[in-house]
C-alpha cells in the first residue's frame, strides 16, 4: 500500500533536524525506514521547513515506528493514497460510472476539459 506522508519543522526544531538529517547516509536512511518500509521518493520545501514523501509498505506497524523516529523534532501526516490505475479502477466498478462508447471522440458530457478542471 502507498503512503504520502507530509512533514513540517518548526521553527525552533530546524537546526537540530538539519543536522540529523544531514549527517545520514544512503545506509542510515534504510536502517531509519526499516526492512518492511520501501521509500517510493522524497522532496524537500527548498525553504527547509518541511517536504513530502511515498512509502510503500503492508506493515502500517513499521510504518508507524519510521514516524515515531521523526516525530519529536517534526510534525507529521499520513495518509494512503492510490496511483492512476487503482482510483481508475475503482471508479468504474462503481454504479453511478458511465464508461465512454467506443465511438466517442474525447470530451466529456458535460463539456470539461482537462484544461478546464487542471
Amino acid at each position: 500500500m502507498l503512503f504520502l506522508i507530509s512533514w513540517s519543522i518548526p521553527s525552533a526544531n530546524r537546526v537540530p533536524c538539519w543536522n540529523v538529517f544531514g549527517n545520514m547516509t544512503p545506509a542510515d536512511d534504510l536502517k531509519d525506514a526499516g526492512e518492511h518500509i520501501n521509500i517510493v521518493g522524497r522532496w524537500h520545501h527548498l525553504s527547509g521547513d518541511g517536504g513530502v514523501c511515498i512509502c510503500e509498505t503492508d506493515n502500517v506497524s513499521a510504518l508507524n515506528s519510521f514516524m515515531l523516529n521523526w516525530s519529536p523534532i517534526c510534525d507529521i501526516k499520513v495518509s494512503p493514497v492510490v496511483d492512476d490505475a487503482m482510483s481508475r479502477a475503482s471508479l468504474q466498478n462503481k454504479p453511478y460510472f458511465t464508461a465512454k462508447s467506443s465511438g466517442d471522440e474525447g470530451g466529456d458530457d458535460d463539456g470539461a476539459s482537462k484544461s478546464d478542471s487542471a
